[in-house]
């Protein structure tokens, strides 16, 4: 009973170490929250109407990876690109539809020579107060095949766990 109890302890404290390195990200547009033990967070506004957040693996253990978040806001008269136009581009498959409690995303994947393979997600944002489409997301992730199953779905994992907490405030 004692050796449970220990094992029950030590657990516990390693769920907590894991949960002190969650840590939140907030811009004023973009909110999402990572692990600070293999994430580092890097951005560049380079205007009012951009915003770019790219997080990075800190080593290279986990085959070079990052996210980048880019929210871009629609000039007037400025067009999202159409699944059609997407799905012109060389050697690309392009779907389109919901992806995160968004309505009408467009989802690709370009594999490069290098082994690198970078998703994309062309995320329509709507404004809060009267639903028109204002904005774009661009999610772009980057990854290095692995030779190791594991580390890899380790790895798609995580970045899953970003993913699964991003909210748009545009």
């Amino acid at each position: 009973m004692k050796k449970l109890f220990a094992l029950l302890i030590v657990a516990m404290l390693a769920l907590g170490a894991v949960a002190l390195a969650e840590t939140a990200y907030t811009s004023d547009d973009i909110t999402f929250t990572y692990d600070e033990t293999v994430f580092q967070v890097s951005t560049d506004d380079r205007t009012d109407d951009e915003t770019t957040v790219v997080l990075s693996d800190i080593d290279d253990a986990l085959g070079g990876m990052y996210i980048r978040f880019y929210l871009h806001d629609l000039e007037d008269g400025e067009a999202l690109p159409t699944l059609e136009e997407v799905a012109e581009m060389p050697d690309v498959e392009a779907t389109q539809g919901e992806w995160n409690g968004y309505s009408d995303v467009i989802t690709y994947t370009v594999s490069n020579e290098d082994g690198t393979t970078q998703t994309f997600f062309l995320v329509p944002v709507a404004d809060a107060e009267d639903g028109e489409i204002d904005a774009q997301l661009t999610v772009e992730i980057s990854v290095t095949e692995l030779e190791d199953e594991e580390a890899a779905m380790g790895r798609d994992d995580l970045i899953s766990a970003v993913l699964d907490t991003l909210v748009i405030d545009d």
